[in-house]
Parts: C-alpha cells; sequence; structure tokens
C-alpha cells in the first residue's frame, strides 16, 4: 500500500509540472497507480490555468503578454 501511495504522488507531482517518467510509468507493479497521479496532477494544473485565467481576466495566459488591454 506504501509503495502505490508513493508511486500516485510522484505521479501528481509529475503531473502537475508537465513531465512523465516512462521507466515508473511501465513498471508492472507501481505503473498504474502512477499514471492515475500523473492524470489527477495534469487536471489539477489544468483547473488552476484556468483559475488564473478567469482572475486575471485573460483569454489566454499567453497570448500577446505585453499588451495592454
Amino acid at each position: 500500500m506504501d509503495n502505490a501511495l508513493v508511486a500516485y504522488n510522484a505521479g501528481r507531482v509529475d503531473g502537475a509540472a508537465g513531465f512523465r517518467d516512462p521507466q515508473i510509468a511501465d513498471d508492472p507493479e507501481v505503473g498504474p497507480d502512477y499514471r492515475v497521479g500523473l492524470l489527477d496532477g495534469r487536471i489539477a494544473a489544468f483547473h488552476l490555468r484556468k483559475e488564473l485565467r478567469e482572475v486575471l481576466g485573460a483569454d489566454s495566459l499567453f497570448d500577446h503578454p505585453d499588451d495592454p488591454r
């Protein structure tokens, strides 16, 4: 159980950072837990960016960042 939680947490951190470790993801013992955490991390990062766009009133955080609105 501890290995599953560690793998899930590692996947969540990697997913939020936009990184995927193929060696852990393909591991037969902890790979599924890592991949679930990876997906959860990516979803969390997506929601964070969405909330930032709403707070900043921006359609995109990357289009013309120096143009005044």
